[in-house]
């Protein structure tokens, strides 16, 4: 059995740390998981009981299955949900991938938005985290370890042309100030996921 994710991306936004965000974002996509996901069976986890449907972090959407007509559907009524609201998808960003499955093949149904066909891709990131379709672990380490140690060799830069290599206090607040976040991004969503 494989699993479906499809990751979209909404079009419309507003400015970044715009006060309003909260608010356009309870009024316009809020309720948008619930609309899509009813009556599918979503994505079957470990215990075989509770499924997922969808993620939903701000305007990032992944939709999950293990079944490829309920995936078209989740699509057909995103499709209308959009609609409705006067939202736009962004095709061009959104993606299909087929975890753990037994053909390197594109499948012979694609996924369509609004006649567009979705392409089909080995691998995807979704809140800066990497993920392919093999579950391959080491994938998903590398992806995540690279910003920090890119804020690190910018640290070890910056003290190193102002004189700070042999100040450890300097060194500690500039890796907790700058190379701790670059490495936590998005750990506290992924965390609550584990």
């Amino acid at each position: 059995m494989s699993l479906l994710v499809l990751l979209l991306h909404p079009t419309n936004g507003v400015k970044q740390g715009c006060p309003l965000s909260p608010l356009l974002f309870s009024l316009y996509i809020n309720d948008m998981g619930r609309e899509i996901s009813e009556g599918i069976e979503g994505a079957v986890t470990g215990d075989r009981v509770n499924c997922v449907s969808h993620m939903l972090y701000a305007d990032d959407l992944g939709l999950t299955t293990n079944d490829p007509g309920e995936m078209q559907t989740m699509v057909n009524k995103l499709r209308t949900y959009a609609e409705k609201k006067g939202l736009t998808v962004n095709t061009a960003k959104s993606e299909v991938v087929h975890f753990n499955s037994k053909s390197d093949s594109p499948s012979q149904n694609p996924f369509t938005y609004d006649a567009v066909v979705l392409p089909e891709k080995d691998r995807f990131k979704y809140l800066d985290m990497l993920l392919d379709r093999r579950m391959n672990p080491k994938i998903a380490e590398e992806h995540a370890v690279r910003p920090y140690m890119a804020a690190q060799s910018r640290i070890s830069e910056f003290a190193k042309s102002h004189k700070l290599k042999s100040r450890p206090h300097a060194m500690l607040w500039l890796s907790k100030m700058y190379g701790i976040p670059a490495g936590m991004y998005a750990s506290q969503v992924w965390g609550q996921c584990i």
